[in-house]
């Protein structure tokens, strides 16, 4: 892992030595030796990373951590400050100020590298998501509570360890809490957030529990905070790597304890509303816009995909192509805006008649491509007459044209099945049969449906 690293510390002594800690990975380092050069430096060099002494320019790094969370550029910066010695209520209080962690000398080498590593991963995997979206950072500064009440699994090294973290949480909390021993097995379902007592006796449980939390889909994205006992230090730097959220050597008191738990819960939920906008954002880019149908740019590869399925015994798959009869008409006589109301009127109806595996997708004007994965010939014909049906039956009503507006619709069809030994056919075949069926059907008069020839499927 690479990235930039900024050290702050007055004594000089100091940066080199963290300099000389971090040579071993591949980190550029730089320097400043107080407050205001690393402000210069933060807006100058964007550092991936920001390790600092706990006490700069004689007081605490509040001030610092303060200033550095007011600056929206370059977004959210990681800070582990290490403190002189193990001071509880100092380490609180830069917690809340913005500190990411806080060490109490001496840190070991490997600790202090995991954490670094751990804090860096998070931050590029935010940073991405972010880039995807476009959005602003700003879910990891301490919140006065938890937004909202969410579900969190503890599980303790017994039963008695899973009640010990939940009354460090406090009875009066918000939120759901389920009390297990790290034995029990898989956790509950759609959780928001997962604590880990750990002792050296149950590691191996909790390694694999935290493994299986980290690989599995439905709780990957659920922060895992690892709370270890005296026995079980030396464990912080593999659960770190294993993609631990935060590890906690004791829990430091309840205040500490649901402040970690309350940014680790609003980094989630940050990310979860940008996953849900990217996903909104990828499905309108997949949609036409007035029609809601997809587009060109999900049908073709949806089609790659099933005709590759032919190769694999996937039973035959139909394709159609649809075109709406003497459409310029409508948009001459009415209007543009009448005409675009026919055509959602026509996407609804065609999509109430076929089922959910099916495809329709809006790839012109008035064209429409339809696809029905596992259906044969005779099925095909039968759903492709029975469109033609729904639309001719039912003409479309739009305010201020002085009466319902008659709309046909001339499809043609055809059907592509495996043939063992030989290769499915193209995309481009298939689209290229069923357009020769469409003017069949134009040719004859539209309003109908016109299979291709047996010979393609």
């Amino acid at each position: 892992m690479s990235g930039t690293i900024l050290i702050i510390d007055e004594l000089a002594t100091n940066r080199i030595v963290l300099k000389v800690r971090l040579s071993a990975a591949p980190f550029r380092v730089i320097q400043a030796g107080s407050a205001r050069e690393a402000l210069r430096l933060v807006t100058a060099e964007a550092p991936d990373l920001i390790l600092a002494n706990a006490r700069l320019g004689g007081q605490s790094a509040t001030p610092f951590l303060r200033a550095l969370r007011r600056t929206e550029w370059p977004g959210h910066v990681p800070v582990i400050l290490l403190q002189g010695e193990n001071d509880a209520a100092e380490r609180l209080a830069l917690l809340r100020a913005g500190a990411d962690e806080v060490l109490a000398r001496p840190v070991p080498e490997s600790l202090l590298l995991a954490r670094l590593r751990n804090l860096m991963r998070q931050r590029n995997a935010d940073e991405e998501l972010i880039g995807q979206t476009g959005a602003a950072a700003g879910f990891a500064e301490a919140q006065a509570g938890f937004a909202r009440p969410g579900q969190i699994a503890l599980f303790g090294t017994d039963r008695a360890g899973a009640l010990a973290l939940r009354g460090l949480i406090g009875e009066a909390t918000p939120h759901r809490l389920s009390c297990l021993a790290i034995e029990s097995g898989p956790p509950p379902a759609e959780q928001d957030l997962f604590v880990i007592q750990l002792a050296r006796a149950q590691a191996e449980e909790g390694l694999r529990l935290l493994a299986d939390l980290k690989a599995t889909p439905g709780t990957r994205h659920a922060p895992v905070m690892l709370v270890l006992a005296p026995d079980a230090a030396q464990l912080a730097v593999t659960l770190l790597d294993m993609g631990a959220d935060d590890v906690l050597l004791a829990p430091g008191g309840r205040d500490e304890f649901n402040l970690r738990l309350t940014r680790l819960l609003a980094r989630k939920r940050h990310n979860e509303a940008l996953r849900a906008q990217l996903r909104s954002g990828l499905e309108a880019a997949l949609r036409d816009p007035l029609t809601g149908a997809y587009n060109r740019r999900h049908a073709l590869p949806w089609l790659e995909r099933q005709i590759a399925g032919l190769a694999h015994g996937h039973r035959s798959l139909a394709v159609m192509v649809a075109d709406l009869d003497f459409f310029k008409q409508v948009n001459d006589r009415h209007g543009h805006a009448a005409g675009d109301a026919v055509l959602v009127a026509v996407t609804e109806r065609l999509r109430t008649h076929l089922r959910a595996s099916d495809l329709l997708a809006r790839i012109g004007g008035e064209e429409f491509l339809i696809a029905l994965p596992d259906t044969s010939r005779a099925e095909a014909q039968e759903v492709a007459e029975r469109l033609c049906h729904a639309i001719r039956a039912t003409p479309v009503v739009v305010p201020g044209t002085g009466g319902p507006i008659a709309v046909t619709l001339s499809l043609g069809v055809t059907v592509a099945a495996p043939h063992p030994g030989l290769p499915p056919p193209s995309l481009q075949a298939l689209l290229e049969e069923a357009d020769h069926a469409l003017y069949a059907a134009k040719a004859r008069g539209r309003d109908q449906a016109r299979l291709s020839t047996p010979s393609a499927a």
